[in-house]
């Protein structure tokens, strides 16, 4: 159980950066479960952006910003990108010392995207799994260090670890009646083409005799295609940037604050960032209160209670795991 979740880092184990983040889910896991969203993902971003727009936000897409110039004028800018990226952005305005050690930050090795569209649910042998929301498949922890060693390496492994869900099991909206969806992931070297369909059905096989036959279509991305869909994932490190203890204390840099950089009013939000990859939000929750205080003198966390929960609207469902 514990090596399925050291293994989300992508890196070799055992190792300390592996343990602290392995713990880190399972105690997630263990007081609060890890709950999926009703509708998917997007009804959180959904009520995001309508709390946004209540406020008098604006959300310009479509926009690829290579230069800090090309954005308006403002008095803070925070920057959800990775260190590379900032270089970019900044161009020589940076500080060079500063500017060496972004060049320093080292990207780790990557994940390559599977999706199943299902005729039934998946028939694991093991009836437990039916009830599981995410699941970790790799056999025994031999088996799923063996794995995870041979991506570093540079290698694609036979028995991959995978990561999978099932969200249909407690959101029958996320699909057709009578269908389900099963999403994965495996890791891979990075910067790899290699399509997983195949490596990642057969591994599930393993697990759930029959699968191949309830599979009615796949979706796949390799680590190159993630990438290239979202550019922060630099050779498809979803993580951006690889989970060592150097670079959870130094991320990017070592400092008290690294989420503020040195140029006036513009600071890093990104999993680049501390706590790192996974904690999902916090990154940019301490760059903003990083950067409240600096540019606005505000010591205290400020009240987000949405506008329109105040207004008597409830935030989207949640659905737990079993």
């Amino acid at each position: 159980m514990l090596t399925g979740a050291f293994a989300h880092t992508i890196r070799p184990f055992p190792s300390l950066s592996t343990a602290g983040a392995g713990l880190v889910l399972a105690t997630y896991a263990h007081s609060v479960g890890w709950p999926i969203p009703v509708g998917g993902s997007q009804s959180i971003v959904r009520a995001l952006t309508d709390d946004l727009a209540e406020y008098g936000g604006e959300i310009v897409t479509n926009s690829h910003i290579r230069s800090l110039a090309e954005l308006p004028p403002a008095r803070v800018v925070l920057l959800d990108v990775t260190p590379r990226a900032l270089l970019e952005m900044a161009g020589d305005d940076l500080p060079s010392s500063y500017a060496r050690a972004l060049r320093r930050f080292r990207y780790g090795n990557a994940a390559a995207k599977v999706d199943f569209a299902l005729s039934e649910p998946v028939p694991w042998t093991h009836q437990g799994l039916h009830r599981a929301g995410t699941l970790h498949i790799g056999g025994t922890r031999a088996q799923m260090a063996r794995a995870e060693r041979e991506v570093a390496r540079g290698r694609h492994s036979e028995e991959p670890y995978v990561l999978a869900s099932q969200p249909t099991v407690f959101d029958p909206s996320r699909s057709p009646d009578g269908t389900h969806i099963l999403w994965a992931y495996t890791h891979v070297p990075a910067g790899s083409d290699q399509d997983q369909t195949e490596t990642v059905t057969r591994q599930i096989e393993r697990f759930a005799p029959g699968f191949r036959d309830t599979i009615l279509a796949t979706s796949s991305r390799t680590a190159v295609e993630l990438e290239r869909h979202n550019p922060n994932y630099i050779g498809g490190d979803i993580a951006a940037g690889e989970v060592t203890i150097r670079q959870l204390l130094g991320r990017p840099v070592l400092s008290p604050d690294p989420w503020h950089t040195p140029l006036p009013g513009v600071y890093l939000c990104s999993s680049s960032t501390p706590p790192g990859p996974g904690v999902h939000g916090l990154s940019g929750w301490r760059a903003a209160l990083s950067a409240l205080r600096r540019e606005y003198g505000m010591t205290a966390p400020p009240d987000l209670s949405p506008v329109a929960r105040r207004a008597g609207t409830k935030a989207p469902p949640i659905a737990r795991e079993g």
